[in-house]
């Protein structure tokens, strides 16, 4: 927050002005955020103004070595000049913001730090337009694509087997990250939502025959699936049963997508004395695009 403005009248705090005794906890909004953005992006670009909207990321195509040669090793066999073709992807920037008004008289009989917390929501709701849009450029056009059995509504008995599904999603996690690996990529993150990543915490994680590579950090919180850092957000798709549903999102994080800045958040504050109402107003300009489709496999039902 580089600076401070004004909340708006329109925030009604009736609940927030004293008529019983108040506990110390102050609960803050539920909002997934902070996951994906600044963390998985391969390119964090600050654009100056006065330089449009649009930044343009370089892309090497690959080459390919030349063998003049042969298989025997022919003397004085010339090489020949292959053109490479450059490519480029572009990431546009946006304006995303958020605005309330606190009227003055209520904020005087409030008790607590209204402005304070306004002002922390509106900077989580920022932090979450950013993880979702993030989202959904990996959740657009893929290279690679998995299908896997789904039952979300599976129970876990003490007589049978509970987890076919669990064993399913970690194989074909591993399988298209293999393919990935093959194609030259480099996958290292795994992005699941809650509802599908709870199947690696249900039952033996070790059972015999279904022995799963998982990583769990000491909350017992999973971390790594079979070598690739885990992000549990409740953004991602939830678990489904509908055909071609996402479950899963592998990517190489130094290519799959990227985001660029025009202006960081900036909050600003104004009071308006005739109507004794602030206004609190932030914006931000921002923007992500996915960079390399080769970069993002999904694992979906089939």
């Amino acid at each position: 927050m580089k600076e401070l403005i004004e909340l708006t009248n329109d925030t009604g705090m009736a609940n927030w002005i004293p008529t019983e005794g108040w506990a110390d906890l102050i609960l803050e909004a539920s909002v997934c955020y902070g996951q994906l953005s600044g963390v998985i992006t391969a390119v964090d670009y600050d654009l100056a103004a006065g330089n449009g909207n649009t930044v343009r990321v370089r892309i090497f195509p690959p080459r390919v070595a030349q063998n003049p040669g042969g298989t025997t090793g022919v003397a004085c066999n010339c090489l020949s000049a292959v053109s490479s073709t450059l490519d480029h992807a572009d990431i546009t920037i946006t304006t995303y913001g958020d605005y309330d008004k606190i009227c003055g008289f209520s904020l005087y009989k409030a008790k607590g730090p209204v402005k304070e917390g306004i002002l922390n929501e509106m900077a989580k709701g920022l932090a979450s337009a950013r993880d979702g849009a993030i989202l959904t450029a990996l959740l657009g056009s893929n290279a690679y694509t998995i299908t896997t059995t789904v039952s979300c509504n599976s129970v876990v008995t003490q007589a049978g087997s509970c987890c076919d599904y669990r064993y399913n999603l970690f194989n074909s996690i591993v399988s298209i990250a293999a393919e990935m690996k093959d194609a030259c990529f480099n996958p290292d993150y795994v992005i699941l939502n809650p509802s599908v990543a709870k199947w690696f915490y249900i039952g033996d994680r070790g059972a015999s025959g279904h022995h799963l590579h998982l990583q769990f950090d000491g909350n017992d919180k999973l971390i790594s699936i079979a070598g690739m850092k885990v992000i549990e957000t409740g953004l991602a798709p939830s678990c489904s049963g509908s055909g071609d549903a996402t479950m899963a999102i592998i990517i190489d994080s130094s290519r799959a997508v990227g985001e660029a800045w025009g202006k960081r958040p900036t909050f600003t504050e104004d009071y308006v004395p005739e109507c004794d109402y602030f206004k609190e107003v932030v914006w931000m300009y921002w923007g992500t695009s996915r960079i390399s489709v080769g970069g993002i496999a999904h694992v979906r039902n089939p």
